[in-house]
Parts: structure tokens; sequence; C-alpha cells
């Protein structure tokens, strides 16, 4: 009985050290969809180079998308998730560190920023979808509502 305990834990430990345990794992969502339209004195912009990024520290995966907007200014990313076994089972406080920057015309814009305390889909507004109305001449700041900062307003 002890022989058969131990051959099967030395198998897991075997599995999960190796990566072989993925199907074990449960999907996280470290960014929801994003949809946006860029507006420079409230007309939208076309070309407008989109990036964004997350770090999801439980495991410090990094990720990296880019876009451009369309002529009538308007972008969208994906939703974005990761897996975890570990995550799944051990106690504590998720954070996705997210961003969204623009580039136009040699100059950078800080859009959205925010650090994700959860794995929920459309966790980041409190289960609303992430569409954001971002107004390039706009100074960036502080939108305690989201707890978020730059010039993307949710909308």
């Amino acid at each position: 009985m002890y022989r058969s305990l131990s051959c099967c834990a030395v198998l897991l430990i075997g599995l999960l050290t190796q990566g072989q345990a993925m199907g074990f794992s449960k999907t996280f969502y470290l960014f929801s969809e994003v949809e946006g339209t860029v507006l420079l004195n409230g007309q939208p912009v076309e070309g407008v180079e989109v990036e964004q990024d997350y770090l999801w520290h439980w495991k410090d995966v990094k990720g990296l998308n880019k876009t451009s907007t369309d002529s009538e200014g308007r972008f969208h990313f994906p939703v974005i998730t990761g897996k975890s076994l570990t995550a799944g089972f051990m106690p504590h406080e998720p954070v996705i560190t997210q961003n969204i920057r623009f580039r136009y015309q040699g100059k950078e814009y800080e859009g959205w920023y925010q650090s994700k305390r959860n794995y929920d889909n459309l966790g980041e507004l409190n289960g609303k979808p992430i569409r954001f109305k971002c107004e390039l001449t706009d100074t960036p700041g502080p939108h305690p509502e989201t707890k978020s900062y730059g010039i993307c307003v949710p909308f």
C-alpha cells in the first residue's frame, strides 16, 4: 500500500516538474478583450500605433501585442489567458499589470495602466466590457472609479 502511494507521489512530482500536468491546469483571464477609439481634438485618428503589454506576476510571464487604429480610430485586442496548475490551488493575491500605449507622430501617450487583482473575465471593470475613448490631447491622470491611470476613459 505504502509502496503504491510512494510510486504515485514520485510520478506526480515528476509530471509537475516536467510541465506535463498542464492538462490539470486552470485557465486564468489576464487581460480581457479591449475595444477602443483614439481621438485627436474629438476626431478619430487613423494609423495610431497601439501597444498592449502585461505582466502576470505569479508566473513572471510578460506579453506584448501591437495593432494600429483603422480609418475610424478604432483598435481591438482579443482576450489574453494563461494557464497554471499551482495558481489554481495555492493561496495568493492575483496581480496582472496591464498597459496600453499609443504612438502617433513621434509622441508616446499613456492610454491605460492598471493592476488587475483578479482572474475573472471582464474583471478589470467589475464585469463590464473594456471599451475606451482615448483623447490624445488629454493629460494622463488617475481614474479612481476604475483604479486606473491614463488618457483612456471607459464608456
